[in-house]
């Protein structure tokens, strides 16, 4: 059988040897928490969405970020990405009753993904961590936070 070499011992071995980006081998972990809740007056409707706050470029998050959220109306659902792709680090998942969901979905499929566009509100933004309503409306006074990390060089 033969050896394999992940990503950062292949650049290692690599004649001539290949730089790694910092977010991925000796980059500076940071923590980002962005805290909703849901005003009685009503909040985000299906299709609408939470904006939790900007990574800054070059940023990946990682697989420790989650999102926190108390129970909420039933039906609703949330997912997290970006304005290029509402999905890239979380799926849609119920908020129905209090629980957590890991945002890994970039990981899980093999794809690795850093902030490359920082442009608020431009479409092609992808610093903006968002998360789309859907299934019903979010239930007055539900509490969600997202607890994330990423990786950057500082």
């Amino acid at each position: 059988m033969a050896n394999g070499n992940g990503s950062l011992a292949a650049a290692r071995v690599a004649y001539p040897q290949t730089l790694t980006k910092p977010n991925l081998q000796g980059g500076d972990v940071q923590v980002f928490i962005s805290t909703y809740t849901v005003p009685a007056s009503g909040g985000p409707g299906i299709g609408e969405y939470i904006s939790w706050g900007f990574l800054p470029f070059n940023a990946r998050l990682m697989p420790t970020t989650k999102l926190y959220f108390s129970a909420g109306a039933a039906s609703s659902t949330l997912n997290l990405g970006d304005p290029v792709s509402q999905a890239r680090y979380l799926a849609a998942t119920a908020v129905t009753t209090a629980g957590s969901a890991v945002a890994e979905a970039q990981f899980a499929g093999g794809a690795l993904f850093d902030v490359l566009i920082t442009k608020p509100g431009d479409a092609t933004d992808t610093s903006e961590l968002r998360s789309v309503v859907a299934g019903a409306a979010l239930q007055a006074g539900q509490v969600i936070t997202l607890v994330a990390q990423y990786a950057q060089q500082n």
